[in-house]
């Protein structure tokens, strides 16, 4: 490879992927100036360098670029790739127009656009390169999608840990996803993997970390975009708008690690009744904290949920803060049966308010539980509870104006939040209320 050097940072995610091989994955997180492209560049040589000095014979050893637009990929990578790193001298062939390099030994690195990736389906990757993902549009595909069913199979299936101990491999198959951030998307989520899974790890650096800009020119910058933008473009910060519901939340503060319940230990849970969903949080009340240690998704039916809930936790007391719509109905179900009486029938406790709470009040709730004007913090969530952290940290709502207190319905996220706020406000309400009912009580 071509003489390079690297800033700090730009080591760093290095030395971990190729050197240490502390991770499979990395997830850049990084803000204008970085030098994203030219990080992404040196992964690809350096993975190429490690296949080149495998014997010919071995499979699949290809390494993938990709960029969001094919004119990204001719204009920026493959001069980067071919001239700055040393891909024109150290291949034998190489092609601008399908931004394809061939390296001794049967390796080849071809430089992809998104649109184009769908074409990866059945191939095998040692390593990809995914570049900008927050601006990975169109072709019928999301960031998610692409990643979930294209390009980690391309990985795992051909150079997993046993595959490539046979073969001889330095490394199983990696990944380094890059972007800029636009807001909580699935670019965030991945920044997030590492916090349940060991062969992830995340980079977040901000302009301050680049040594290629002028402080005088970020002085102008400032002037001209408006903070939200600002934080985004140079801080690398998921900052989102000012929609957030449940704007308390914080996964540094509230992430815990939390010990699961003891025997005799009463099961709480927030249920959103939802076919097909039935999004339920489960909790201890321990003092005054409610400890969120587990959650219950998909199940088709109120029905199958209290199985599910009373199978798990045998031996419990069960109590549920359900929607209190709940007691006036049940899709499919016989005159006189409602969610709530399915609930009681398996043995639940249902505790309710006669009609919902304003959502103001609710969600004011929450709030507060997470932390009070004094500082407290007296909710905490399990990092094994995914589906709450993601309901919690996205929920939002409609037109980006809290003063029209309705919730946005269309990303699906909101239902753990919901059976959080029924719960919370049942047991810590920000008003006194007088009138509840309690259905089927178990005392």
């Amino acid at each position: 490879m071509a003489q390079i050097t690297l800033h700090e940072g730009q080591s760093r995610v290095l030395h971990d992927l190729f050197v240490s091989k502390k991770n499979r994955y990395g997830v850049l997180n990084a803000g204008r100036g970085f030098g994203k492209s030219y990080v992404a560049g040196v992964a690809s040589m350096m993975a190429v360098q490690e296949l080149v000095n495998m014997p010919a014979d071995v499979p699949n050893k290809n390494v993938a670029v990709i960029a969001p637009t094919y004119q990204q990929a001719v204009d920026i990578y493959f001069p980067l790739i071919a001239y700055q790193l040393g891909g024109e001298q150290y291949s034998f062939k190489m092609s601008r127009s399908a931004g394809k390099f061939w390296f001794p030994n049967n390796v080849e690195l071809k430089i992809w656009s998104y649109e184009a990736s769908e074409r990866m389906r059945g191939s095998g990757q040692y390593f990809v390169v995914a570049d900008e993902v927050t601006s990975w549009k169109g072709a019928g595909m999301n960031l998610q999608e692409s990643w979930e069913s294209i390009i980690e199979p391309c990985i795992t299936t051909r150079w997993s840990p046993k595959n490539a101990k046979r073969l001889g491999a330095p490394s199983p198959g990696r990944g380094l996803i890059i972007s800029t951030p636009k807001g909580y998307d699935y670019f965030y989520d991945m920044f997030n993997f590492q916090d349940t899974d060991s062969d992830w790890r995340s980079y977040h650096y901000t302009y301050r970390d680049s040594p290629f800009l002028d402080d005088d020119e970020i002085e102008r910058v400032k002037k001209n975009l408006d903070p939200l933008k600002f934080a985004r473009e140079y801080e690398a910060s998921f900052e989102d708008s000012g929609s957030n519901v449940f704007y308390m939340f914080d996964r540094k503060k509230h992430i815990a690690d939390l010990p699961y319940f003891e025997k005799g230990e009463v099961v709480h849970c927030g249920i959103d009744f939802n076919v097909g969903i039935q999004a339920t949080t489960i909790f201890a009340v321990r003092g005054n904290q409610m400890h969120i240690l587990d959650e219950f998704m998909g199940h088709p039916d109120t029905e199958s949920l209290a199985r599910a809930i009373t199978e798990k936790y045998k031996g419990h007391k069960i109590v549920c803060f359900p929607d209190p719509s709940g007691k006036a109905r049940k899709t499919s179900a016989a005159v006189g049966t409602t969610d709530f009486t399915i609930l009681q029938k398996a043995g639940i406790q249902v505790l309710s308010h006669k009609k919902a709470p304003p959502i103001i009040d609710s969600v004011n709730a929450v709030n507060k539980k997470l932390c009070n004007a004094a500082g407290d913090i007296d909710m905490y969530v399990s990092k094994k509870c995914p589906n709450v952290i993601k309901s919690l940290e996205r929920t939002s709502w409609v037109e980006n104006n809290p003063d029209t207190a309705t919730i946005d319905k269309k990303q699906g996220v909101e239902h753990f939040s919901d059976g959080i706020r029924y719960s919370v406000e049942y047991l810590w309400p920000v008003q006194d209320r007088s009138i509840r009912t309690r259905v089927g009580s178990t005392f």
